[in-house]
């Protein structure tokens, strides 16, 4: 079964779920038994009706042919006959094209939406869809006949829905009302759709969505749709209020169209720092130097990115130049996002959670009190957050240290751990969302606005930041302020396996509390590593996580060298525990070929000084065919380049290899390959160099406030104490998987 099948196969599960009735052996045949309850006819009547539905509605509306928005909407208000051809859609008998609505429901889980408006709902299929997975439906239709019909259907189910008749004169749609709206094969009826578009606009809550679908090419059967052309909607967004949510739209090569569309300022696009766009004859380049990379594109494509100047949305791209097509616009702004040539930064979020702040804590009372305060100075709305600590059998206990904050305390008589401490905060909490930070950190003011912000995109149930060290204090102190394992570094981007960030630290991390109760919190049982476990079972539910390095905590790190290797041993025993739970999460390890030749050629240097030469020769020739080669393809997208900038770019990329190269034999390797070098000496430069070269480059990078030696012999005896808690890992779990990567 193919990925498409099996996608279609769920979505028709869910749907069938949501609207087959208790006793009825299948879907098609309970919505047809079900409309003939409400009409007190025979079954076989109703279903002899539905299958030639469609076809009496295309009749009727060729004899009408109404022409004004009068005739239109009377058209639409008067008769039964959408009774029967939207119950043989929803059968899915002839066609699948009802699951669209399952996309709908998609749309509004992803944007974690509460409230939602079925506009045009007609029988209240989607509305019943919706409220199965537990939204406020509000259902909206002009024919008073289907709104009777929805509504007796959602009671005779027990389901509350509010229902809005949408008559000519009835009052506007409640402003600011509901976090999603759907509109299905809607707005194609429509004779003004831009004054639909601006009412459903006002309707959402700012920062909802609107997920809106247009069928494609024109069929017999369909006479009264009166437009096809999603342009013909997209060009009133500007005037409602919207923007295209390219990653969650779509137009098919058939025609139809899937339109998520948002209320707010759409996200603002800029080019990635070390890019330059370059003009040429037909267009231009966009050019990297690290890596040496060069992406052609045509004239359209290079406009586009010029007029960035600096930032800019989609839809201000294409008010300035209207040749532009706003999906196509969006689509290719975010593919260049995706693979990080573009930073896509998105508004702040237009509604703001509740946030409960949760910190587990044993001892240490005068730093809990302050990374509490720091929880209450943040710039955040007092009423939207909670703070609640854990006192875990502090002795003596914390409730002195935090008197008069305005918190929950919650005290354990014995140490359960940071892991347990934390979910029983989040069985009690209050919050939305869930912020967890670690008592020997303080929070920026603005923490929960940046990482709240995060969880605004769609798909995001889980958000963590950058973790800074304060003014060191010894040289420990500034060896863990530049090199902490706690620091995932200053460049934003998804997290996971197999993402150039693949875990966050719990002690700056936020997470929706839906999604942690439903994938059964923290595993107590795991006193470290329990991070990462958690972020990777939440990822394997379909939940995207995402690292923002402007989320700063400042974490108090240790200040002696013994407290500081005990602990990098005990994170690094808990890579054999991960590896078996999550084997997905394979370690990656490349093998750069020119770096094993020029560590041969280091070797053969004291054993086969021939043979050195030959190998060295090998590489020289090696290096100056691909600068030559990068140098052509540089001169083919119109950009020329000096040899000595190529030659440069291409050594600093093989400089970034070895460096790799030389981090991942250090950490894993480097105590038996030491042992064996010091058996068979020639060895034992290469191993040398390829161990100093990570430290010597961190150092210069860094700039820690520590002389280089310093660095230097810290840095190894780090990650030597690193190895060591690996071997103990491997033997208690019995296992090799830390040790044997995936090679690349």
């Amino acid at each position: 079964m193919t990925p498409s099948s099996t996608l279609r196969t769920d979505r028709r599960q869910r749907w069938a779920d949501a609207l087959t009735l208790p006793g009825q052996p299948d879907l098609a045949r309970s919505l047809v038994a079900e409309l003939a309850a409400f009409l007190e006819q025979p079954v076989e009547e109703v279903e002899a009706r539905c299958r030639r539905a469609a076809g009496e509605l295309a009749r009727a509306w060729r004899e009408r042919a109404p022409a004004t928005p009068a005739a239109i909407t009377g058209f639409y208000r008067h008769g039964d006959t959408y009774l029967y051809d939207l119950t043989w859609w929803h059968a899915l008998v002839e066609d699948h094209s009802a699951l669209v609505q399952v996309e709908a429901l998609e749309a509004a889980l992803t944007h974690h939406a509460r409230s939602a408006l079925d506009f045009g709902s007609g029988i209240g299929s989607l509305g019943l869809l919706l409220a199965y997975y537990g939204l406020e439906v509000t259902l909206a239709d002009v024919n008073p006949r289907l709104n009777e019909y929805a509504r007796w259907r959602f009671a005779r189910r027990g389901l509350p829905a509010q229902v809005i008749d949408l008559a000519p004169g009835t009052p506007d749609l409640p402003a600011a009302a509901f976090d999603f709206i759907s509109a299905v094969d809607v707005f194609e009826h429509l004779p003004d759709p831009g004054a639909t578009l601006t009412a459903l606009a006002t309707a959402l809550r700012p920062g909802g969505a609107l997920f809106i679908h247009l069928p494609g090419n024109a069929d017999a059967d369909h006479p009264m749709h009166l437009w096809r052309q999603p342009a013909t909607l997209l060009r009133h967004l500007e005037a409602a209020g919207l923007w295209l949510e390219g990653e969650g739209s779509r137009i098919e090569r058939g025609g139809n169209a899937h339109l998520l569309l948002r209320r707010g300022q759409g996200p603002r696009y800029s080019l990635n720092q070390g890019l330059e766009l370059r003009p040429g004859a037909d267009g231009g380049t966009l050019l990297s130097m690290r890596p040496l990379v060069a992406l052609r594109l045509n004239q359209r494509a290079f406009a586009t990115l010029a007029a960035l100047n600096g930032g800019s949305t989609a839809l201000e791209l294409v008010t300035a130049r209207p040749e532009l097509s706003l999906s196509e616009t969006t689509t290719f702004l975010d593919s260049l996002a995706r693979r990080r040539l573009l930073i896509k930064q998105s508004p702040p979020p237009e509604h703001l959670p509740t946030v409960t702040a949760i910190v587990p804590a044993h001892g240490r009372p005068e730093a809990t009190r302050a990374c509490v305060e720091s929880l209450l100075a943040q710039d955040y709305p007092a009423e939207l957050l909670e703070v609640i600590v854990v006192d875990d059998a502090s002795a003596p206990p914390l409730a002195p240290a935090l008197a008069g904050l305005p918190i929950r305390l919650l005290r354990q008589d014995h140490n359960i751990g940071q892991s347990a401490a934390r979910n029983r905060a989040a069985e009690l909490a209050r919050g939305e969302v869930l912020a967890f930070l670690d008592n020997d950190c303080v929070a920026a003011p603005g923490w929960l606005r940046t990482l709240v912000a995060a969880l605004d995109e769609p798909g995001v149930e889980i958000a963590g930041g950058r973790v800074l060290a304060p003014p060191p204090e010894g040289p420990v102190a500034a060896f863990e302020a530049a090199r902490s394992p706690l620091d995932m570094g200053p460049l934003s981007g998804p997290v996971g396996p197999g993402e150039t960030i693949t875990y966050m630290p719990s002690c700056n991390l936020m997470i929706r509390r839906s999604l942690l109760l439903r994938i059964g919190g923290f595993d107590p049982a795991m006193r470290l590593g329990e991070d990462v476990d958690l972020i990777w079972r939440a990822l394997a539910t379909g939940a995207q996580a995402r690292y923002v390095a402007e989320g700063v905590v400042v974490h108090h790190h240790r200040v002696h060298l013994g407290a500081l290797l005990h602990r990098r041993a005990d994170y690094a025993s808990s890579e054999a525990d991960l590896q078996r739970r999550h084997p997905a999460g394979r370690r990656t390890m490349a093998l750069p070929p020119m770096a094993l030749a020029f560590l041969a050629a280091l070797i053969a240097v004291w054993s086969a000084p021939a043979l050195a030469g030959l190998i060295a020769i090998g590489i020289s020739v090696a290096l100056a065919r691909e600068v030559g080669r990068k140098r052509r393809e540089l001169r083919r997208h119109g950009v020329h380049l000096p040899w000595g900038r190529v030659s440069a770019a291409v050594l600093l990329q093989h400089r970034a290899a070895f460096y790799h190269l030389g981090a991942n034999v250090t950490r894993y390797y480097s105590l038996p390959l030491l042992a064996l070098a010091l058996l068979w000496r020639p060895m034992l430069p290469a191993l040398l160099l390829l161990c100093l070269t990570p430290p010597v480059l961190d150092y210069y990078r860094l700039h820690p406030r520590l002389s280089l030696p310093l660095f230097v012999g810290l840095y190894w005896l780090e990650l030597g104490a690193y190895q060591l808690g690996v071997w103990r890992g491997c033997r208690e779990r019995r296992t090799l998987r830390p040790l044997a990567p995936a090679l690349v």
